[in-house]
């Protein structure tokens, strides 16, 4: 009796630090987004590069699909380019799986932007999916689709 629970006390120990870094891991990545939303309305590019994986892809709400260079310069607000203007991005809901170094994060954001395509106010669902290298997150790919509205 005394061996096994030893080897039940060990087992539990073992297994803390790991449900201990999964908890870290989902914290990180839940704060990681919210800076990254928060990157995109300041049009804080240094960041973005940062953070984004050089595969990066992005599908916005209306289908329009950008590589990482392409998302980059959209954020920026230049009158000669074409691009989105962020002035809102919120997120609720937010969920986190881990699959070892890759996590996929599923969520709702608030958003209040204008676009070289019109104003878009609403509320969509989106995934993202970050990758980690050197014990560092990286967005890899992010893609939306707007909620319809109530009627």
């Amino acid at each position: 009796m005394h061996r096994f629970l030893l080897s039940l006390a060990m087992l539990v120990g073992l297994a803390l630090p790991t449900l201990a870094d999964v908890a870290g891991d989902e914290r990180d990545l839940k704060q990681l987004t919210a800076d990254i939303q928060t990157a995109v309305v300041e049009e804080n590019l240094a960041f973005l590069e940062s953070v984004l994986h050089p595969d990066y892809v992005h599908t916005r709400p209306n289908g329009i699909f950008s590589d990482r260079a392409s998302f980059l310069a959209s954020v920026k607000r230049d009158e000669a380019e074409p691009n989105v203007n962020y002035d809102k991005l919120t997120s609720t809901d937010v969920a986190v799986r881990l699959y070892g170094d890759t996590a996929i994060l599923t969520g709702r954001s608030g958003i209040v932007s204008d676009d070289t395509s019109g104003a878009l106010t609403g509320e969509t669902r989106w995934t993202r999916i970050y990758l980690r290298q050197d014990g560092t997150w990286k967005l890899v790919a992010f893609q939306a689709t707007l909620v319809p509205k109530k009627k």
